[in-house]
């Protein structure tokens, strides 16, 4: 009697397990997707391919690369694309954006030892003022250690030298004062210094911690790939608002996904594409789908958008009337979710469980592009 029930419990415990398995490639959508993970579903995709119609090309040119893409929209049919990109398009957004550690180094410590070389000259004359104000100035002597460093030193006679000793440390304490007071000007004028090289390199800080600036690279390359809304209208005259937003969030699901690196040929990009990469290449993660997304929107419609980044994971809002039942309202206007990030093909006005459950509590920040 026992065998029966022994094998009832296997089976029932094997469905079970392969519907959780399911469940979690289906909520797998988020950037962090593991190489493992990503090689399965890109093998998925190529093994689909008499169901799902999707077309990538690339030709290179001598001033260009013209490209073609085929793709499916959430009704079945079918929509198809050609548009070019320069190379000098791609040279120019990839040129801007990223640093490499030893220009930031090399940057930062230059201004560094000046500032300290200026310092070191503003404390020799300040305590300069100090010793020739004491009456016991001729026993106190300054020894230049180094062009960045020098020393207070005190020769007194015993009969004196206790007073001598208190009007001394009495200056050292100022000179440590106003040594302090400069060194945190310094600091702060540092990190000003680094704010401005990174903010010309297309990063920004959120914190304490460096990020990419979405909204400028967005206003960077907006020009860049405003040829491939150009080719969606052209295509798809008759859609309506909404049907093109559906068309467009297709076709950025469609691109490939994947991970960029932290560096790339020795320059830090902090994991993001841009977006003429994204596109010449047929590649890309979260957030560079998104701001690729969000560069090709504007060129269309300028109503507001945003980028709404939730822990490794980023997708978008749209200000236009809600689509489906995943709204979300910022400063009195009612946005429409979208996932671009793909694989899977979820339309406008839907999001995945993952994002859902960090919206809801709210722990996630967004940027606002217009």
């Amino acid at each position: 009697m026992k065998t029966p029930l022994l094998a009832l419990f296997l089976v029932s415990l094997s469905i079970i397990s392969l519907i959780v398995l399911a469940s979690y490639m289906a909520e797998n959508n988020s950037c962090d997707t593991s190489l493992d993970n990503l090689n399965f579903i890109l093998l998925q995709r190529e093994n689909k391919t008499a169901q799902n119609y999707s077309i990538y090309e690339k030709e290179g040119t001598e001033s260009g690369y013209k490209l073609t893409y085929g793709w499916e929209d959430y009704e079945k049919n079918t929509h198809n694309i050609t548009f070019s990109i320069l190379k000098q398009q791609l040279l120019d957004a990839e040129s801007e954006f990223g640093y490499y550690p030893d220009e930031l180094e090399k940057h930062m410590s230059e201004h560094l030892e000046k500032k300290q070389g200026e310092m070191i000259s503003y404390l020799e004359k300040f305590i300069s003022q100090r010793l020739l104000r004491s009456k016991y100035s001729q026993y106190f002597f300054m020894d230049d250690v180094s062009p960045k460093d020098f020393k207070l030193k005190l020769s007194a006679p015993p009969s004196i030298y206790k007073k001598a000793k208190a009007e001394f440390d009495r200056i050292k304490n100022e000179l440590t004062k106003e040594q302090t007071k400069y060194q945190e000007n310094i600091e702060k004028d540092q990190k000003k210094r680094k704010e401005a090289f990174l903010n010309k390199r297309g990063f920004r800080f959120i914190g304490d911690k460096i990020g990419v600036n979405y909204s400028l690279c967005v206003q960077n390359n907006r020009a860049r790939v405003k040829q491939v809304v150009e080719a969606m209208r052209s295509e798809s005259k008759k859609e309506s608002l909404r049907q093109f937003l559906a068309l467009m969030l297709a076709f950025i699901q469609e691109v490939r996904y994947g991970l960029p690196p932290i560096q790339e040929n020795n320059k830090v990009i902090l994991e993001f594409w841009v977006p003429p990469k994204v596109l010449v290449y047929n590649i890309g993660d979260c957030d560079s789908k998104g701001v690729t997304f969000a560069s090709m929107w504007i060129n269309f419609k300028r109503y507001p958008l945003l980028l709404i980044k939730v822990p490794k994971h980023l997708f978008v809002g749209l200000a236009i009337p809600s689509i489906g039942g995943e709204g979300f309202t910022i400063n009195g206007l009612r946005y429409t979710l979208c996932e671009v990030t793909g694989p899977g093909k979820i339309p406008p006005g839907l999001i995945t469980r993952y994002s859902q459950f960090y919206l809801e509590g709210r722990q996630f920040r967004y940027e606002l592009i217009k």
